[in-house]
């Protein structure tokens, strides 16, 4: 199987060395990137393609491809997608697919044309062990319905500085913080839910990553993940950024569950934690942490579970589910009949809400999705 790269930024180079570790028949044969980030990582794991190109058009005609992988800034990814479905392609396309509602309104009609089995998605969170356990869990009804749920995602200061380094730190190109890095997050509680959001509402601003924050002793802690590349700069704390550094969101779904959730880059201890309760019991867990617990409405324990033990102490690759993804995508890959946990539509649905979410902060208002969701669907003709 033949890929293509457009954008060899490090997380397709990640995403291609898990898939290579499975089938050795996956090679990377070509690339687009004029600053490839990964392209270390693919020389010291042996799969830096010989080829590269200054345009995915001139790629696409020069070269007989099986899958592209679009890795580039997000503003980007649109037109990289339609490119590759034009040349009849499979697509894995890194998350956030698209960055406001007008490109998602256009992918819809690309789904439309080419179908949406043709896009495969990375909102990793679903392929995750925490979220195939929760699933068999709610499919037996082990805690009823559900009512509420609270969700977190923090970072490492050298993480949030990540972000305010390089071109994520312009939502004309990343679509937002919580777009860019939260999107997992909505994904992975709409699927708990199994509803789509109706009602939003959010809080934010940027108040850690400001001159007045800036450490007057060392900065190590803010330049370790330093990577220089695209619309890079130096200083993390007089940035020209305009996104937030933190944000508080709270949803209601159409079947009345309501998610509190909150996301600041710049927490000394990081983690990613959640607690979701049920009409008849609760689960609880954090993926930095690996623990997953349920308890039903009698506090007995259902299921008490580290999954950061099953992958050694140095839990990586997205809590493990790096691996797990690459799994099921080299499945869908090479079989007929196999289905994955997530698809570009709940792709797509995901960052409409985190767009509204913004859009919220931004009008200081709550936010309706009815006839967002009425003009996606009739553009799918769902």
């Amino acid at each position: 199987m033949k890929v293509g790269a457009v954008g060899l930024g490090s997380r397709t180079a990640t995403v291609f060395n898990e898939l290579s570790k499975i089938n050795s028949d996956i090679r990377m044969i070509c690339y687009v990137d004029p600053f490839p980030i990964g392209k270390k990582f693919a020389e010291e794991n042996n799969f830096l393609p010989s080829k590269s190109y200054e345009t995915l058009s001139e790629m696409l005609t020069k070269e007989n491809l099986d899958l592209l992988m679009v890795g580039s800034p997000n503003h980007l990814h649109l037109q990289h997608i339609k490119e590759g479905l034009e040349a009849g392609l499979k697509i894995f396309a890194e998350k956030p697919i698209v960055i406001n509602q007008e490109e998602t309104f256009a992918l819809a009609k690309l789904i439309k044309k080419y179908g949406q089995d043709k896009i495969i998605v990375g909102l990793v969170l679903r392929y995750s062990q925490h979220a195939r356990s929760i699933n068999e869990l709610l499919n037996e009804k082990k805690i009823g319905e559900i009512i509420s749920i609270e969700g977190s995602e923090h970072i490492v200061p050298s993480h949030g500085a990540f972000f305010m380094r390089n071109w994520r730190r312009k939502q004309q190109y990343s679509g937002g913080f919580m777009l860019e890095k939260c999107c997992h997050d909505i994904d992975f509680y709409s699927m708990i839910t199994k509803s789509r959001p109706v009602k939003v509402a959010s809080f934010g601003s940027r108040r850690s990553f400001i001159p007045e924050n800036l450490p007057t002793t060392s900065l190590e802690q803010y330049t370790r993940d330093r990577i220089e590349g695209w619309e890079s700069k130096t200083n993390v704390f007089d940035s020209d950024a305009d996104i937030v550094d933190h944000q508080v969101a709270i949803i209601e779904y159409e079947n009345k569950s309501v998610l509190s959730f909150h996301t600041n880059m710049k927490v000394p201890d990081e983690y990613r934690r959640f607690a979701i309760m049920g009409s008849k019991g609760m689960i609880e867990g954090d993926f930095v942490r690996g623990f997953l617990k349920a308890h039903d409405e009698s506090n007995n324990i259902i299921i008490d579970e580290n999954y950061g033990s099953a992958f050694g102490k140095e839990i990586k690759g997205h809590y493990g589910a790096d691996s797990m993804m690459a799994k099921d995508i080299n499945a869908y890959l090479t079989s007929d009949n196999f289905n994955l946990p997530v698809g570009v539509i709940e792709c797509m649905e995901a960052g409409i809400v985190a767009m509204k979410l913004d859009e919220s902060i931004k009008t200081n208002s709550i936010i309706d999705l009815t006839s967002t969701w009425n003009e996606l669907d009739n553009l799918l003709n769902k």
